[in-house]
């Protein structure tokens, strides 16, 4: 039933010797770690400094009984995930209802029968054990999303700041105008950078999307990134433009950005070109240049942390992501989004 050497922690709450020593026996052949409490006042101040993985608890105690000691355990955010198995006697079927209500999860009735209790005592510390990777799951998903947020607002800011600034150095010397220029840019990508930090951490709309849609969103980025360049950019839209999910955008205009990105700064292209396709059935954005490409087997490919987090923002909206590309002839990503 249970891993020694992960021992699962059970307290056993009942003023019967009996029950106790007969409960005990069970659950220790189990090898599950056993507390035993013979009143309700003793439980709770066990639990205050030691948290076990699940209790028994006897109803009908004297002085405090099993129903208060469970609302006082419900009621505390330190206590009130421990699920409760509630003893009651085989006639009490009010008393289980009410212990139900009150945030039991089970009921076992004496007499005890010892694979009865084995057999109920481990599904509930297995749903125990399911939620708590559930939430384990959903906080790493979370951390995930929030590198994915930061690579795509401060990481993006930050590249587009340094080149202007370069720019700036490089024409320091030759037109204070140009320099001023380059400033200016660098300084609206820094307030943008921080906003876009902020809005990460709070889950807000992205700001590029909050006063716009994808379209005018990928000019802003496109504006911002060949301000000192000589590449050529296009954006089309093809077919009858329509709104999409808020998630979906979000996750587009991340993917538009990274490719973007990557675009200008290694492949050295002449050309970008940003095509937004409305069809009935699907969506479809791509990106392509005509710019050095790159061989798709390389481990950078593999394991850049921008392809990746193309591949998990595509997943996210259960999305089709295709990057072709060869040395030489450039590079197209396609995004491709089927409509309910």
């Amino acid at each position: 039933m249970n891993n020694e050497n992960n021992q699962e922690t059970i307290l056993i709450v009942d003023d019967s010797p009996d029950n106790l020593k007969l409960l005990s026996g069970i659950l220790s052949r189990a090898k599950y770690k056993i507390h035993l409490a013979p009143s309700g006042k003793l439980a709770l101040n066990f639990i205050q400094s030691n948290l076990p993985d699940l209790i028994l608890l006897d109803i009908r105690m004297p002085q405090m009984d099993g129903y208060t000691v469970c609302e006082q355990l419900k009621t505390s955010q330190q206590t009130h995930d421990i699920p409760v198995i509630f003893i009651s006697a085989l006639q009490d079927v009010l008393d289980k209802v009410k212990a139900f209500s009150l945030g039991g999860v089970d009921y076992i009735t004496k007499p005890f029968q010892e694979q009865e209790v084995l057999i109920r005592v481990e599904n509930q510390l297995r749903l125990k054990r399911l939620s708590q990777q559930l939430i384990d799951q959903n906080i790493l998903q979370e951390r995930n999303r929030m590198a994915r947020e930061i690579h795509d607002t401060l990481a993006q800011s930050f590249t587009g700041i340094i080149v202007h600034l370069k720019a700036s150095e490089r024409a320091i010397m030759i037109d204070t105008k140009q320099v001023l220029s380059h400033i200016q840019t660098a300084q609206e990508l820094a307030r943008i950078g921080l906003a876009e930090a902020r809005r990460s951490v709070e889950a807000l709309r992205p700001q590029l999307l909050e006063s716009g849609n994808l379209y005018t969103a990928l000019l802003q980025i496109i504006t911002q990134m060949s301000s000192n360049t000589e590449t050529g950019t296009e954006v089309a839209v093809i077919g009858t433009a329509y709104s999409l999910p808020l998630e979906v955008e979000n996750n587009l205009m991340r993917i538009g950005q990274e490719a973007l990105t990557n675009a200008f700064k290694y492949a050295k292209a002449s050309t970008i070109r940003i095509e937004l396709i409305y069809e009935v059935a699907q969506f479809i954005f791509k990106v392509k240049d005509n710019g050095q490409g790159f061989d798709l087997d390389t481990i950078y490919f593999s394991n850049g942390f921008g392809f990746l987090g193309m591949r998990e923002r595509a997943d996210r909206i259960n999305a089709e992501l295709t990057i072709t590309s060869k040395v030489g002839q450039g590079t197209e990503i396609m995004v491709s989004v089927k409509l309910n």
